[in-house]
């Protein structure tokens, strides 16, 4: 496993992952469109932020994203491929994230969860810090849940 700094000519390559990765929760095909945009990376978000991947024999199977911010910084984006879930090595795609963001001076990340990752991220050492009403076709009632991991947190790996 390799952890590296994302490209920009990867945009492309990155979408096709978040999208992947959103795809494989139940979600309608109508609904992963209408979060087609949300889930598209720019070359230029991945040159001015933090970004980077995972490898996985020479093969990207994951990245994450951080906006900066005084305090906590935004876990904006952090997937990986259906078939690299459950391998730990989203423990330790989070573990670098937080790292990179505790270098960088913040005190925790602030992560806007899907309701379908509350567990992951919870089970990594974060907490929850609210949530948000996000009401999609045939489940009206749906809210992400708001979850922070604070920076002084020894290892999301280990957890």
């Amino acid at each position: 496993m390799i952890f590296r700094r994302a490209l920009p000519v990867e945009a492309e390559r990155l979408s096709r992952i978040a999208q992947a990765a959103k795809a494989h929760w139940p979600y309608s095909p109508e609904q992963l469109a209408a979060w087609r945009n949300e889930l598209t990376l720019s070359a230029r978000g991945i040159a001015d932020r933090p970004t980077h991947v995972v490898e996985v024999a020479g093969e990207v199977v994951g990245f994450y994203q951080l906006l900066p911010a005084p305090n906590d910084w935004l876990l904006e984006h952090f997937w990986l491929l259906p078939r690299a879930m459950g391998l730990g090595l989203g423990r330790a795609l989070l573990r670098q994230a937080l790292e990179v963001a505790r270098a960088g001076g913040a005190v925790g990340l602030a992560i806007d969860s899907d309701p379908y990752a509350e567990g992951f991220y919870r089970a990594c050492g974060a907490e929850p810090a609210g949530s948000l009403p996000a009401p999609i076709p045939g489940e009206p009632d749906r809210v992400r849940p708001q979850l922070r991991l604070a920076a002084s947190n020894p290892s999301p790996a280990s957890s």
